[in-house]
């Protein structure tokens, strides 16, 4: 029977990756394949049970399928085909029951058929994906490039259904091993000539000592796989150093590793862009403010193991003194001068003390710098292990800044876990976040990245340690230790902030817990204690942008003076100051969190201020101990918002001499009373087998585990569910955990 490639009129999808081009038309374009361009043209959907219909156009005989998967050489995906005369499928026949894609050899095409179980007259077809056997969260996604349905005989080369070999029928002695390329480098021409002709695959071995050259060591357009990535390692961790003009800069590639190195380079010079230009990417030039490492549209990159410690020398900053503004550089004695917008050397000099002697002096401005910069559209970026600081300079040490203000993403499922941060500071009044996950413009987007085991110890930059602009991310199982500032949802909706440990001393002012702005963000199994600012603080907003969480509210704010705007009718500039506001706080829910021993007269949780108040706070299950301030504060504006928009209060159990709250109907909710708590041997306070809180939580806010991991059966209040000796999966970091010694040990 002769074969023929059937039209399809129409294609359709249940849904497709947010933000992105990864639409159901892309798989009947006839770009498939291996080459950057094909990668880019696919349909994804991330989900169990996502599908892509397609419309024959009227009932017609269809035998067998071609199909080209995203990474159908690293990956097998699972589908099944089904058929039905209804666009609805309210009936319907499965034609191809499911099963995984084939195992590809090297010889093989990507583009591969598939004969159906049932040949059909039909004239829709619905394939349905069920995620992919790659691990984690990249095991979720549906994703294929191209979709080719045909009737006919189909080629003796795409029968699939023949029976499976035997498992065992090849020997191990008879499977070579690939021949991958290791390359040991001792100079920065080496290297950069290494990085210019990898392939996956490729070892490259930085040899003890020094590497700089006129601008940034460049990965470019290199895509590799998870089973061969490029890799680029210290021979010896720690004594392969980047340094001067140098840093790294990796563009439009995929699974490469960076581990081991040492960044001690400076901020860079009006010569250090040269790398940049010679590979086309003088767009990319970053002269005076180089970083240790960025990512531009790079995706499944490891920066591994690695110190930075970069050179501060000569950058500028900025503070006041007496109404006046004060530049100086940094590590550079005698450099100080009065002046407005920038640095001048032939200004009129300053002797007083700056920042680094008064701490009562702050810097208010100065050249931004970063240490690590992840910038485009990127995506499971992994960032782990390191070892960074000290960073007293002007600038958020981590940052992901996307598309920038004019785009609509930033990296997404990107992990960054078990790095040591530390030294950083001294106070800035603003822009010394240790990690910024966004920009205020990038906010309603979604990022589903994860920051989980960082230990940040003894901070001392801005009241942001972490400081999440984006949507849809975990903050989890970090330690923070005596370190000034918190953990704060600047911007976005849907965060998710739980297991974390936040310790302080019950005296140094301005450690607190977390500042929360946006909806639908959940705060529980925190355990905080001796913190000394607004524990956990949701105080309003000056902006309103509704409940809906969406990318185009419609926006209100002004107060008396109120305006309203659909946020995407604006123009740009117009709409990204919308979003630099402070937003409203919809449907915040904070429940199950231990806060103990609260310093320095704050409340422990605060609700209410500026314009707009608080909406549907659900505040439940919490334990607390305090002998200083309110425990739970309202504003007169919150005591007064209407019935349908006061926070929810239940299950909540106290402790100490402080007020329980300053309005009497939240008095009323609140259990004050003899906790029997502990310290237990692991130094965090916990419930006694006395506390009247086990087992008295309330419905319906529950978690299935605790602050430990352990799991919960009848929940107790607060972060810790009694479990006297049981095993304890999360605990409070220590230095002995984190950064490249922990990896390498």
């Amino acid at each position: 029977m002769k074969r023929v490639k059937l039209v399809v009129s129409g294609i359709t999808a249940s849904s497709s990756q947010p933000n992105t081009n990864f639409v159901p038309a892309n798989v009947l374009d006839g770009i498939w394949g291996e080459d950057e361009v094909s990668l880019e043209s696919r349909w994804s959907a991330s989900g169990q049970g996502e599908w892509l219909q397609f419309d024959l156009g009227k009932a017609q005989q269809v035998t067998y399928v071609k199909i080209a998967f995203l990474n159908a050489r690293e990956r097998l995906s699972s589908f099944d085909i089904t058929a039905s005369d209804s666009p609805d499928f309210s009936s319907g026949t499965t034609v191809l029951q499911k099963q995984f894609s084939r195992q590809l050899q090297a010889e093989d095409s990507i583009l591969q058929t598939y004969m159906l179980d049932h040949p059909v007259k039909a004239r829709y077809l619905r394939l349905t994906g069920y995620g992919n056997n790659a691990s984690g969260s990249s095991g979720n996604w549906n994703s294929i490039m191209e979709v080719e349905l045909y009737t006919g005989t189909p080629p003796e080369t795409g029968e699939p259904n023949a029976p499976p070999a035997d498992a065992g029928n090849v020997n191990e002695g008879d499977v070579e091993p690939p021949v991958l390329k290791h390359i040991k480098v001792q100079s920065a021409k080496e290297l950069q000539q290494a990085l210019d002709q990898a392939v996956s695959g490729t070892w490259i071995e930085l040899q003890n000592g020094s590497y700089e050259q006129n601008g940034p060591f460049v990965i470019q357009k290199k895509h590799s796989s998870a089973a061969y990535p490029i890799r680029i390692t210290a021979a010896k961790a720690g004594k392969a150093v980047i340094t001067g003009n140098s840093y790294m800069h990796i563009e439009d590639s995929s699974y490469v590793e960076v581990s081991g190195l040492k960044f001690q380079n400076g901020i860079g010079d009006e010569a250090g862009n040269q790398s940049l230009i010679e590979r086309g990417l003088a767009s990319r030039t970053l002269t005076g403010v180089h970083p240790g490492v960025q990512l531009q549209s790079a995706s499944h990159v490891s920066i591994l193991g690695n110190t930075f410690a970069l050179d501060e020398t000569n950058q500028p900053y900025r503070f006041k003194v007496d109404n006046r503004s004060v530049w100086c550089l940094v590590n550079v004695e005698g450099s100080c001068r009065y002046g407005e917008s920038s640095y001048d050397p032939s200004g009129e000099v300053y002797n007083g003390p700056t920042p680094y002697e008064d701490n009562k002096l702050l810097t208010d401005n100065g050249s931004n710098r970063h240490y690590i910069r992840v910038e485009g559209k990127s995506s499971h970026n992994r960032i782990a292990y390191n070892d960074i600081g000290p960073k007293k300079g002007f600038g958020a040490v981590v940052i992901y800044d996307g598309e920038g203000h004019s785009g609509q993403s930033i990296s997404q499922y990107d992990v960054i876990e078990y790095n040591h941060f530390h030294d950083i500071g001294p106070r800035v009044s603003n822009g010394l976040e240790a990690i910024r996950l966004g920009l205020s413009s990038l906010s309603l987007y979604s990022g589903h990245v994860t920051i989980q085991h960082n230990l940040f110890d003894g901070l001392n930059g801005e009241d942001e340690i972490i400081s999440v602009k984006s949507s849809d991310n975990i903050v989890r199982y970090n330690t923070i230790r005596n370190s000034y500032g918190g953990i704060v949802a600047r911007h976005g909706n849907r965060n998710s902030f739980y297991g974390n440990f936040i310790l302080g001393d019950g005296k140094t002012p301005g450690l607190s817990g977390f500042r929360i702005y946006g909806n639908d963000h959940k705060i529980f199994n925190n355990y905080m204690e001796g913190l000394t600012d607004k524990v956990i603080r949701l105080d309003g907003g000056t902006h309103d942008g509704g409940p809906e969480g969406g990318t185009n509210p419609t926006v209100r704010w002004g107060g008396d003076k109120e305006q309203t705007a659909e946020l995407n009718s604006l123009p740009e500039e117009e709409s990204t100051e919308l979003l630099r506001g402070h937003w409203r706080q919809y449907n915040v829910q904070i429940f199950h969190n231990t806060i103990v021993n609260v310093g320095d007269n704050t409340p422990a949780v605060t609700l209410g201020g500026r314009t707009y108040q608080p909406v549907g706070t659900k505040i439940y299950n919490n334990l607390i101990f305090s002998n200083a301030g309110t425990i739970f504060n309202e504003t007169s504006a919150m005591m007064k918002a209407p019935a349908a928009e006061r926070p929810e209060y239940k299950g909540n159990m106290v402790e100490g001499i402080a007020l329980a709250s300053n309005n009497p109907v939240v008095s009323g909710t609140v259990k004050k009373e003899d906790l029997r708590l502990v310290r237990g041997i692991d130094g965090l306070i916990r419930l006694s087998v006395y506390s009247p809180a086990i087992d008295a939580a309330v419905s319906p806010l529950f978690t299935l585990d605790d602050m430990d991991g352990q799991m919960r059966y009848a929940p107790d209040v607060g972060a810790d569910e009694f479990n006297a000796g049981g095993p304890k999966e999360n605990r409070p970091l220590t230095t002995a955990d984190v950064g490249p010694e922990a990896l390498w040990k």
